[in-house]
Parts: C-alpha cells; structure tokens; sequence
C-alpha cells in the first residue's frame, strides 16, 4: 500500500497548508492518487507511526537539485531555497547538483474528512 511519511516538524504546515510539496528521491504514484500521510520519526525500518490524513497528488515532475529555486522553497514552506537545501541534504546525504528528484505538488485532506466520505 502506497504510504507518505512525513518529519512531526511537517506535519502542521501540511496541516496549515503552508507545505503544500514534497521532493523525493523514489515515487511510485501518480495524479489523483489520494496516499496516506504519516508521521515518522524517520526510522525507514519502521512504518509511519500516526496517521494524519491524506495527500492528493496534484502534480508530479522531475527537478535536478540545482534547480530547487524560492518558488519551490516556498511550497515547500521554506522561505530560502537554501534552507530547503540543507533539510534535502540532511535526509539524503548523497545529493549532487545534478541528483534528479520529483517534485511533488499535493492538497491536504484530514483524515476526517476522508472517513466521512467512507
């Protein structure tokens, strides 16, 4: 089942729609795919620990690290594309500046509102 971990320091500005983006190294959804979103406490070994709602993939496309600028900073919630630079670096401790990413644009749904639906 495909599934999104997130850092407990995302988890609100997803929440509060301020990230409104995530850039991963591996993705195997598409558009329209509404994924589970959980916090972790970034053990890979270890699934998510809480759900917290979902992610409606918005867009998906191919970014190099180096062209990581303010405008993906910012959806993000970065308010320096250095800052989000240096969070990327600390997450994947082999990045190059011509390391292919994906840079994902998503909505937030709670998870009550999806249960509603149910």
């Amino acid at each position: 089942m495909k599934q999104l971990k997130f850092y407990g320091e995302y988890v609100e500005p997803i929440k509060e729609h301020i990230k409104t983006s995530t850039i991963r190294r591996h993705f195997d959804g598409k558009v329209g795919d509404e994924i589970p979103a959980y916090e972790t406490d970034g053990n890979p070994l270890v699934s998510g620990r809480e759900l917290f709602g979902y992610i409606k993939i918005r867009s998906i496309q191919y970014i190099r690290f180096d062209e990581i600028d303010k405008e993906i900073a910012r959806t993000e919630g970065y308010l320096h594309e250095d800052l989000l630079k240096e969070a990327l670096y600390n997450i994947y401790d082999d990045l190059e500046e011509s390391t292919l990413l994906y840079y994902i644009k998503f909505r937030f749904m709670p998870k009550e509102s999806m249960e509603s639906e149910e």
